[in-house]
């Protein structure tokens, strides 16, 4: 940036400022450098070493800046110059030694360590002679002592391995403790130098790691570290302390679970902000031992990232000597190591070695509705014998397209009605969510302008506050009943069935005059709203006259006799001012709820999953009534999860709903919903964890990203409720489009404030790590269903939808 910025001014003759943005430096700094050692050496038959050709390719601050190479200034042939790198020298006693360092511009930062030279150098330098100690049948620590010129530096090692316990050995010892955990002792020593002096800036570091390896999962914990850390005279013993505590955990979290991903078209790396980065859960953090050598009559040195430096390789180390597998290349993940223990065996004939398993299909067959269910009725369309002549009028209906408009009346004054009326009316309007869909993004509540996207096109709602030129002010009640029952406005315009009228007008006709009330006694708003966009020939307004004929059946509710109070009431509501149908029923090309089985069965709004509200729910626990009541009162349920989406307002305005109406619509929706043998939601979580998938990258990044908050119990409580995922319907639905919808964007303005919020990943994860996150949850919380196909491009569509 420097270069560049120079380059400029001297090119414009003036001052030039040359700044990078928080994307590019995002993209650029926190991912350390990418570097690639080569060693060549051998050893006699006395186990003496022979040489030691070491090779190390990186960009270092000493390269020549890019612009300076651009323009011509100097040339690659001059970058071939001593580095004066010390870190690529080895600390032990290697005649002859050949060490050659190619530096190149720094173009692309993507490793696993965030720096150059000195941790990249030691983990090199550090395997290396512990594979000579191996080679040589002597001890790792002792093989170390008799090549280490430094006197200082084998007295840190000898106290090292006696604070740690060193257990000498010669082979790799393979340990097993309890089950199918190996057991591994690793050391590593390294001098950071941290300036230009050596005798200034330089600090001796040594570690000895116990680790333990699970030999099916290949999962590495490191059980403990001891470090030895020599820094001359200690001003401040215990921050020193707590900065090697520090540089411990981040050394074992980098070496154990960060493997950085480049795009393969960007070549830039994925995971581009630091929240992204896997860390250590509290359950992994090792026991540290800190041994800080008494130097009193040495100055003090800067003790930086030196306990650092030889992290990475006693890990290897420790690993190497449990399994008896060596690892060149960090990091050792799972995967990375469950492939090194059980090697696929090579493909015959060219043939895929390890195909992927055949679809699983599901076994459950459809559920049925139970017995006694009543549905609301729907007109079957062209189905029955009268439906013909029904269209055949309709048509003609259509063709006129004109229904007489209803006379204006003057603004009613609140004193007509009376208080309780007006109440009566508010919770109605609460029952129906009438606010939810009549108000804009930060517009007046009721006063309309709030866009509604449809497969015809774009439209915008209507003002309902009793403003006389913009909203209902001059309709009297005959108009609003109309309205609400026959899809009618007042100047005799078909209604579009956005609004929900079909299901409005199962309403009583009391129930329609405190509903009435309550919106003529609402501050009139002026909102002259813009016109729908709707593509031909679905905006031509008279086809609604035969789209009625066919699908709308305007008449009040009928309660089912064999039915209870309660029942009705619930069904009432669900099915009338609720109109719950309106948004969990699939509809069918001309825009028309389904009947029959499908009726309540779930279908897609705005890219978010209404889920199936009847016997078709995926729930891996059935609904109950008091689960529902519990949803649609606090907007949560202990077995099922917390309300998002278009589902959040909805269970906000149920909040003025009394009790009674609440319960008597979970009594309604329990009873459409599985019969049977209750499902123990423990049990759920149970089975989901028993069956959890080997350990991987996406696990990873879902304990990095989502653990924290995440988990069946047995983590740290937050804010909000956590509910197991065994339990979400999100993660059992067909479709993904939930679950995709809630990691982009995160819980915003959630049901209620006890239910907790939760920050998006749009920008912090690209459509390809979506999809690995979003099919590692499908398959550790729900491994009874299915995978989802195509997430990554599920992802993209709804990512774009969304903006």
């Amino acid at each position: 940036v420097a270069a560049d910025a120079a380059l400029l001014s001297r090119a414009v003759g003036r001052p030039v400022r040359v700044q990078l943005t928080r994307e590019q430096e995002s993209a650029w700094e926190p991912k350390g450098a990418a570097q690639l050692m080569q060693i060549d050496g051998g050893i006699d038959a006395a186990g003496r070493p022979l040489g030691y050709h070491f090779q190390t390719s990186y960009p270092s601050n000493g390269a020549p800046t890019l612009a300076l190479l651009l323009t011509g200034t100097i040339t690659p042939t001059a970058t071939a110059y001593e580095m004066g790198d010390r870190t690529a020298r080895p600390p032990y006693d290697y005649a002859p030694q050949r060490l050659v360092a190619h530096d190149m511009p720094p173009i692309l930062r993507a490793s696993w360590l965030r720096g150059v030279s000195a941790l990249p150098n030691a983990f090199a330098h550090e395997s290396y002679i512990d594979e000579l100690a191996s080679a040589a049948g002597a001890d790792p620590v002792d093989y170390r002592l008799r090549h280490l010129p430094d006197p200082r530096a084998a007295e840190l090692v000898r106290a090292t391995a006696a604070r740690a316990g060193w257990l000498p050995h010669t082979a790799p010892q393979q340990q097993a403790a309890i089950g199918p955990w190996l057991q591994g002792q690793g050391f590593a020593y390294a001098r950071y130098v941290h300036s230009k002096w050596p005798g200034y800036g330089a600090a001796w570091a040594a570690w000895v790691a116990d680790v333990e390896v699970h030999r099916d999962t290949g999962e590495v914990h490191v059980k403990r570290v001891v470090v030895g850390h020599d820094a001359g005279l200690m001003v401040n013993p215990a921050g020193v302390q707590q900065q090697v505590h520090g540089n411990v955990l981040q050394t074992t979290s980098r070496a154990l679970k960060e493997r950085v991903e480049i795009d393969p078209q960007s070549q830039l790396p994925v995971s581009r902000e630091w929240g992204s980065y896997p860390i250590l859960s509290f359950r992994e953090v090792p026991v540290v031992e800190v041994m800080l050598m008494p130097r009193p009559g040495e100055p003090p040195l800067g003790a930086g990232e030196s306990s650092s430096v030889p992290g990475t390789a006693a890990i290897a180390n420790a690993i190497f000597d449990a399994t008896g597998v060596r690892f060149r290349q960090p990091p050792f993940t799972p995967e990375v190591v469950r492939a090194a223990l059980h090697p696929l065996p090579a493909p015959a004939g060219g043939a895929e070695s390890n195909p992927p398993p055949a679809v699983q299909l599901d076994p459950t067959p459809p559920p049925q509705l139970p017995r006694g269910a009543v549905l609301p009725r729907r007109r079957p369309g062209l189905t029955r014998g009268l439906a013909f002549a029904g269209a055949v009028l309709a048509a003609g209906a259509a063709l006129l397209g004109w229904r007489p408009a209803i006379a204006p009346v003057n603004a009613s004054s609140a004193s007509v009605y009376s208080a309780g009326l007006i109440e009566r009316g508010r919770v109605l309007a609460a029952l129906g969510n009438c606010a939810t869909c009549h108000t804009a993004p930060g517009g007046a509540p009721n006063a309309g302008g709030r866009w509604l996207d449809t497969p015809f096109g774009r439209i915008v709602s209507t003002n309902l506050t009793p403003d006389a030129d913009t909203g209902i002010g001059r309709w009297s009640f005959s108009a609003f009943q109309r309205a609400m029952r026959e899809g009618l406005s007042r100047d005799g315009r078909h209604l579009y069935p956005a609004f929900p009228y079909t299901a409005f007008a199962r309403t009583s006709d009391d129930d329609l005059q405190a509903l009435y009330a309550h919106l003529m006694t609402q501050p009139a708003v002026v909102n002259a709203v813009p016109a729908n966009e709707l593509r031909f020939p679905f905006n031509l307004r008279p086809l609604m006259a035969l789209w009625n004929a066919l699908f709308h059946e305007p008449a009040p509710w009928r309660p089912a006799p064999q039915q209870s109070s309660l029942w009705n009431r619930g069904a009432y509501l669900v099915n009338g001012l609720g109109h719950c149908g309106a948004c969990h029923t699939e509809r069918n090309a001309l825009g028309a709820e389904v009947s029959g089985p499908g009726f309540l069965g779930g279908t897609i709004v705005d890219g978010w999953e209404a889920p199936a509200l009847t016997a078709l729910s995926r729930a891996p626990v059935p609904w109950t009534e008091q689960a529902f009541f519990d949803y649609l009162r606090r907007g949560h349920s202990a077995e099922h999860g917390a309300a998002g989406g278009p589902m959040a307002p909805v269970v906000r305005d149920l909040a003025a709903a009394p009790d009674e109406d609440l319960r008597a619509m979970a009594h309604y929706l329990a009873s459409l919903g599985r019969q049977g043998t209750p499902v123990d939601a423990t049990r759920v979580v149970q089975q989901a964890a028993a069956q959890a998938p080997p350990l991987s990258a996406a696990q990873r990044l879902f304990d990095g990203a989502c653990g924290a908050c995440h988990h069946d119990g047995d983590g740290p409580a937050v804010l909000g409720r956590n509910i197991p995922l065994a339990l979400s319907s999100k993660l059992h639905s067909d479709r993904p489009d939930s679950l995709l919808r809630v990691i982009l964007d995160g819980v915003r303005e959630p049901a209620g404030a006890d239910i907790g919020f939760m920050a998006g990943f749009r920008e912090a994860l690209d459509d390809r790590q979506i999809a690995a996150l979003a099919g590692y949850m499908r398959q550790r919380f729900a491994p009874g269903r299915p995978a989802w196909a195509d997430l990554a491009q599920h992802s993209a569509r709804l990512r774009q939808a969304a903006r």
